[in-house]
């Protein structure tokens, strides 16, 4: 998947206002849609020179503010999980793909909410990772459908699919509200109505 330069990001305007520097030695980098309202990847590289890379890609709600030069809170902590459990590359996607800070700012026509470039790219991050982590949170059950396709297409991958914990409808717990020791357990696949 080619990474563009976060150009057409700043034609949109998601929403949030805390935008994080990235960590020292890390390479960011970023997928757009060219009205910069969708964002598909998301992508952070701390490999050593001379070494393979180690990827893990985390499977959020919707894009926020993080582009290839700035995070946000919620992806700079999946990167600090990441980091703490030995990967060298973290890798972003989202259920939805349309950037939002608050999920009441997410369009309630889900195919609105989710463009058709979306799943390929999470294909395309899923299979380049070693683990697949499903931290989208609660989604509105209007979503049901999307959220179906895409726990298919990760699991048609053959990757371990894992999570942080599970809320009490069975999807997947946001990380940015766990603790920093938080541990990968299996994700079970909901049943979605």
């Amino acid at each position: 998947m080619a990474h563009q330069p976060n150009v057409s990001a700043q034609e949109h305007d998601p929403g949030g206002k805390v935008r994080l520097r990235l960590p020292d030695g890390v390479i960011g980098g970023a997928t757009f849609s060219p009205c910069g309202r969708y964002r598909q990847a998301l992508t952070r590289d701390w490999t050593p020179q001379g070494t393979a890379p180690r990827a893990i890609v985390f499977i959020g709600m919707n894009p926020s503010v993080a582009a290839a030069d700035i995070s946000d809170p919620t992806c700079h902590r999946e990167l600090m999980f990441a980091r703490d459990w030995g990967y060298t590359r973290y890798l972003k996607g989202n259920m939805l793909d349309w950037r939002a800070t608050s999920p009441k700012d997410i369009p309630v026509d889900p195919a609105m909410a989710c463009s058709p470039d979306n799943i390929p790219a999470l294909i395309d991050m899923a299979n380049e990772a070693e683990t697949l982590v499903m931290a989208y949170g609660r989604l509105h059950k209007r979503f049901n459908g999307i959220v179906a396709e895409v726990l298919a297409a990760m699991q048609a991958t053959g990757k371990p699919l894992m999570c942080l914990g599970l809320n009490q409808d069975g999807s997947a717990k946001h990380p940015l509200y766990l603790r920093k020791d938080s541990k990968l357990r299996e994700f079970p696949m909901p049943l979605l109505s």
